[in-house]
């Protein structure tokens, strides 16, 4: 992974390092974009160049490993299992898929989405590592099987602030980390999310080339058994605003 340098340092004259997001290989790269540009026909990825897509993509891994460099894509404690909620169609699941070794746990609640997540993870080499749950992400987070099962959950796109956190914390394990995707100038949308009763600590926004992003540091304490609520639940009384 190669380093960045961070100029914007407060107080020290020397630059601050920080992580690279993960490099693909030629071929793999070559792979994913065709299998991509596929998802964008269908509908299932939102407009722009593809490697465009991709990039950001891999700016989620780049992002976690600014907050907690022992997570960073090779390192001692990289992930052994993310989750993507809302995967559609396949960024940042997939891209992560192919840029590290790790177990992606892709889950929406659109069968024609699930149905083609799974041809593109067999296209791509990485069915073996992927699995695609078709239900909504709220209700994988109270299975047994997902439940505080990740090291990262990722969110592009998915919903706003509060749904995300919650759906999230239903599959993050305690200590593990949130990646969600930010618009550009989006403001303090994050202010009340550590007093919200969805057990995370801290939140820490990371601007990067690939693009914004905020990280949701999960707690150690155990999840309230009642979270993540049902959708309707969510929408009426959201945990914070």
């Amino acid at each position: 992974m190669t380093p960045r340098i961070d100029e914007s340092t407060s107080g020290a004259n020397e630059p601050r390092l920080q992580p690279g997001p993960p490099v693909l290989d030629d071929e793999g790269e070559g792979r994913l974009l065709e299998v991509l540009n596929d998802a964008q026909r269908l509908g299932f990825l939102g407009r722009g160049p593809v490697e465009r897509h991709v990039s950001h993509g891999l700016g989620f891994a780049a992002a976690w490993a600014e907050v907690d460099p022992t997570m960073a894509m090779g390192a001692d404690r990289s992930p052994r299992r993310i989750a993507d909620v809302g995967s559609g169609g396949g960024v940042p699941g997939l891209v992560l898929a192919m840029a590290s070794e790790a177990h992606l746990v892709l889950v929406d609640n659109k069968t024609r989405r699930t149905d083609w997540l799974s041809e593109a993870a067999y296209r791509l080499g990485v069915d073996d590592r992927v699995s695609v749950v078709a239900r909504p992400a709220e209700e994988a987070g109270q299975d047994p099987e997902w439940r505080g099962s990740c090291d990262v959950v990722v969110a592009r796109s998915f919903a706003g602030p509060a749904p995300t956190a919650e759906c999230a914390a239903g599959l993050v394990r305690r200590g593990g980390l949130v990646v969600v995707s930010e618009p550009p100038e989006a403001g303090d949308r994050w202010a009340g999310l550590v007093s919200a009763q969805l057990g995370y600590q801290a939140v820490r926004l990371v601007d990067r080339p690939e693009g914004h992003y905020a990280v949701l540091i999960a707690g150690g304490a155990p999840l309230e058994a009642r979270f993540p609520r049902t959708w309707a639940a969510q929408k009426k009384r959201p945990m914070f605003t």
